[in-house]
């Protein structure tokens, strides 16, 4: 396929392959823009399941319009090939950006805050994504994350639109598990039907990722991890890092990976607030009373990903940049407690940034 030219997309590279097909780096030679072509394999589209799932992404995606939400220009078919034409994003998905290293607590919150209003937005569409983790979700230089892959985002109401449609197409099957094992909510570990909540348990396992460098639900393979969401209990959140960390951050991640839905956040916005809140407590903002924050707006400055223990001002300096410009004043130190000066083994202290990919590199096993 490199290249080849489908419509006005001339092919430059390979970037990965995945269940539903393929996916390429390509110049729309019309608009002058470097984009991500995925294409649906030809084999799958024999089936029109395949297709309907295919379309369905699109349709799904399309409809979202949020900075924190990957862009789809649109879905084309061209010498036989169905694909989507996608917004390229410059940077490293988070799974790179970790890589068995904890990223600085600033810069997970900022991470997590914009994966919550994304879906936030998402849900109020009534669109649930049901596959957030570390690889979809891709995060600039800059610190501007986005949300990728809606190829198992589901309608809240689709049943009552397949009926009004008079169609039936199951596209997952109740009793199968789905969606990536380490991140699923126990009820989607066991096949049943979801609601908007499963996200939240998701995002609440890409959080605590960032934060301890390691997944929250281990085993060796895909069945014991999917035992460990069902029956196990992280490791606290301090523990993991090795240093003391506020205690809302471990409220969050615990409310947010409640295996009942019922003893989760109810909705994503809260989790977001919750995420909010504990920004402006690392930036030094709610820890003092005589300053008024409740003038700040809803998108907060993103913070340039680091790991913890490398250099970088991190939300604590951008926030006070950004409340000078506003209100004339200082706002107050940061009232979490610094990283250790000696970092303890694996902390990833002084490694060395991973190296950009696309937001569609190959999953590792």
């Amino acid at each position: 396929m490199v290249g080849r030219t489908l419509l006005n997309y001339r092919i430059t590279e390979k970037l990965g392959a995945g269940g539903q097909g393929t996916v390429y780096k390509a110049t729309d030679e019309r608009l002058g823009r470097t984009v991500v072509i995925k294409v649906l394999s030809p084999e799958l589209t024999a089936r029109e399941v395949n297709l309907k799932r295919f379309e369905r992404e699109a349709q799904l995606a399309s409809s979202l319009d949020h900075p924190n939400i990957c862009t789809i220009y649109g879905l084309h078919e061209a010498d036989g090939l169905h694909f989507i034409a996608m917004q390229y994003i410059d940077g490293r998905n988070v799974r790179e950006l970790v890589a068995g290293h904890p990223l600085a607590v600033n810069s997970a919150l900022s991470i997590a805050y914009q994966v919550a209003d994304a879906l936030t937005a998402a849900h109020s569409k009534g669109v649930i994504h049901r596959d957030i983790k570390a690889g979809n979700v891709m995060v600039t230089d800059a610190g501007l994350a986005k949300v990728l892959d809606f190829g198992l985002a589901k309608l809240l109401d689709e049943n009552q639109q397949d009926k009004k449609k008079g169609s039936d197409i199951h596209l997952t099957e109740l009793g199968v598990p789905y969606g990536t094992a380490t991140y699923a909510a126990p009820e989607q570990a066991t096949g049943q039907r979801v609601d908007h909540r499963a996200d939240i348990f998701s995002t609440g396992v890409l959080l605590y990722e960032m934060l301890a460098g390691t997944w929250p639900f281990r085993g060796q393979t895909s069945i014991e991890v999917r035992y460990a969401v069902l029956h196990d209990t992280p490791r606290p959140i301090n523990e993991a890092r090795n240093e003391e960390t506020s205690p809302r951050l471990q409220e969050i991640v615990d409310r947010a990976l409640a295996k009942n839905p019922d003893e989760r956040y109810q909705r994503m916005s809260e989790m977001r607030d919750e995420l909010r809140a504990a920004m402006r407590e690392a930036a030094g903002l709610s820890a003092d009373p005589g300053i008024d924050t409740s003038g700040i707006p809803g998108e907060l400055v993103p913070v340039a990903p680091r790991r913890r223990g490398q250099g970088g001002g991190g939300v604590g300096r951008t926030f006070r940049r950004w409340w000078r410009s506003l209100t004339g004043g200082e706002a107050q130190p940061t009232s979490l407690p610094p990283a250790s000066r000696t970092s303890p083994p694996g902390s990833g202290a002084h490694a060395p940034p991973s190296p950009h990919v696309s937001q569609f590199a190959p999953e590792k096993s």
